[in-house]
């Protein structure tokens, strides 16, 4: 399994590795979402720093999308934060978030570079969403 997910005090940390798909993301997604956990939980961290490719058209950006703006209906306040290094991987993620602001999805999502600087943005109150700037590293 390409990913795991680890519920913590306050929220889940989804970790992605590897190859991953659309049937992976929508597995990790199912596993969060059904879970009775969810309608108490402030947070997510969806890391995919040790992914090497995230197997999604655009399309399939858009659907994931879409997806979530579905489960906002029912849970309107989540902090959603992303982590990335891999500059291809930060495009999706930033395409999914230009798709979840122009369907009003309430949450407050960023994007980051390490768990670090993801866990003290969920601490504290913060913008709609952040972009990070182009990495010059490859990838």
């Amino acid at each position: 399994m390409p990913y795991s997910c680890t519920w913590e005090a306050n929220g889940v940390y989804i970790r992605f590795c590897g190859i991953v798909t659309l049937e992976e993301v929508s597995d990790a997604d199912d596993v969060m979402y059904n879970d009775p956990r969810f309608a108490a939980i402030d947070y997510f961290i969806w890391d995919a720093c040790a992914v090497t490719s995230l197997a999604l058209s655009d399309t399939q950006v858009d659907i994931t999308a879409v997806k979530d703006m579905g489960i906002s209906l029912k849970k309107d306040h989540l902090k959603c934060a992303f982590i990335a290094t891999n500059h291809r991987i930060i495009t999706q993620i930033e395409q999914y978030l230009e798709k979840s602001e122009g369907l009003k999805i309430p949450w407050r999502l960023a994007i980051f570079q390490d768990i670090t600087q993801a866990r003290e943005w969920l601490a504290r109150g913060f913008f709609l969403w952040v972009k990070v700037m182009p990495l010059a590293i490859g990838g």
